[in-house]
């Protein structure tokens, strides 16, 4: 029997590993690895189809971090079922595995639209090590590739088949590049680098069909509006979505996601779940989605291997924190970096245009609290922006300089008597400002600590981020 079972093998299950290993040092654990390989960068693939990142670059453990933390690691071996009540993994080998308490971090499945002729030769996904190698075995004979979806992994196969060579569209169905990231505004930055690239693109439309020859191979798509465009190979980039196959009629909780509570627990005890496969707390939103993003990834695996080892560990939230760069365009994006203006008033939205240099910038705020933003170009303020997220604190005091070229020190520190006095070194003067804003505290609570915030912080009922004690923990 296995103490601890974790069933997947990206970033959650490793930092889990670590978490466990940091309490039990004797515990059994085994891990169930559907890929043959160790836990690798998965953004990485698409650099290394490009020619830009060399291959031995792409593990992100590799076997000695198993050896070391004495792990037993079942490659090739997937979770097909789970038995909640004679707490038993049925495997994709046809074994079963006993365990007492297991981890799902069985992560997301790419998500195919209905297109008619989808199944068959030419046409891919593109988030595992094996979607890499499917392309690149054909990547001789490719001319022409439709990527359908203007997402992230969209985005970064299109511009690395465009240094291979490949004449490149892109087909969208929402209204813009990046859709979970920008607005019109921003999109029309990416389009300008797409232009310059010489990548095709469609905007609101989408890939209803694919038209095959006598012998099954691709040769042209078709798109709802009736538009045909001929090429070669397709890649369905969509979007990811929480695999739920191995919980199916396990009796464990499932909505969009793997539903767990505040120690990343689910309905069952003992049986925990992270990463993309999990439905956890939003700060931003108050309430519980999936967050198929790598830091959230990490910081529930590690919060969730603690609990596993007895360690009580409240995770407190996260939200969606993405970057990105592609054909010279550059974003970094936070929580509801989407809204647009003219969402029934709900939000305000503030946005610094410098066209001639090519930045943007956009913050979008409710209630006085920084709820999303994307800066294009200039990336630099990202960090600072991200903490005031994290901290909620009320930013009506510099709004108007929120995303201006004025520095965060001149807007945070005004002209004297324009703020409450404040003693800064009581506690409760930070609590009452938020402590995001001070340089010392912000670079060793988000720098030192950038992975692991939820085991430091914590928020009050006004939604005021709290040190965890006294204590220095520095």
């Amino acid at each position: 029997m296995a103490k601890y079972l974790i069933a997947g093998n990206s970033v959650a299950a490793v930092s889990a590993i670590q978490a466990i290993r940091s309490i039990d040092a004797d515990g059994e654990i085994v891990v169930l690895s559907p890929e043959r390989i160790t836990a690798y960068c998965r953004p990485l693939i698409t650099y290394i189809l490009a020619g830009d990142v060399e291959e031995w670059r792409l593990p992100y453990k590799r076997e000695s971090f198993y050896q070391q933390n004495n792990v037993k690691v079942l490659y090739g071996v997937a979770l097909e079922g789970v038995d909640t009540e004679k707490r038993v993994a049925y495997l994709s080998d046809g074994d079963t595995m006993p365990f007492e308490k297991l981890l799902l971090a069985v992560g997301g499945k790419p998500f195919i639209p209905p297109i008619e002729n989808v199944e068959g030769p030419d046409v891919y996904t593109y988030t595992t090590v094996s979607d890499m190698n499917a392309l690149r075995e054909r990547l001789a004979e490719i001319k022409r590739v439709v990527v359908v979806g203007a997402g992230m992994i969209g985005m970064k196969v299109a511009e690395a088949l465009k240094k291979c060579g490949k004449e490149v569209t892109i087909v969208e169905l929402m209204d813009r590049i990046l859709p979970m990231v920008l607005d019109r505004k921003g999109s029309e930055f990416a389009e300008r680098a797409l232009d310059k690239a010489g990548v095709s693109y469609v905007l609101g439309d989408s890939v209803v069909g694919i038209h095959r020859d006598a012998s099954g191979r691709v040769k042209q798509v078709e798109l709802k509006s009736g538009t045909k465009i001929d090429c070669d190979t397709v890649v369905v980039a969509v979007g990811v979505r929480p695999n739920l196959e191995p919980v199916k009629d396990s009796g464990i909780e499932t909505n969009r996601g793997i539903i767990v509570d505040d120690t990343l627990e689910t309905n069952v005890e003992g049986i925990y779940a992270a990463g993309d496969c999990a439905e956890a707390y939003d700060i931003i939103l108050g309430q519980k989605r999936p967050n198929l993003v790598w830091p959230v990834a990490y910081r529930q695996g590690f919060i969730a291997g603690l609990n596993m080892a007895g360690y009580r560990r409240r995770y407190v939230g996260g939200f969606p924190i993405n970057s990105i760069g592609f054909f010279g365009f550059q974003v970094c994006s936070a929580g509801m970096s989407a809204v647009e203006d003219e969402v029934n008033g709900s939000f305000e939205i503030l946005t610094y245009v410098d066209e001639e240099k090519g930045v943007y910038r956009k913050a979008v705020i409710g209630n006085n609290r920084l709820l999303g933003f994307a800066v294009i170009g200039d990336v630099r303020r990202a960090g600072l922006y991200t903490g005031l997220i994290w901290s909620r604190m009320d930013v009506s005091y510099f709004k108007d300089k929120l995303v201006t070229d004025v520095s965060f020190p001149e807007a945070i520190y005004p002209l004297e008597g324009a703020l409450p006095a404040m003693n800064f070194s009581s506690r409760k003067s930070i609590r009452r400002f938020g402590w995001a804003v001070f340089p010392y505290s912000y670079r060793r609570l988000f720098t030192g600590y950038s992975a692991r915030i939820e085991e430091i912080c914590a928020f009050d009922e006004k939604g005021v981020c709290l040190y965890g004690g006294d204590d220095d923990q520095g």
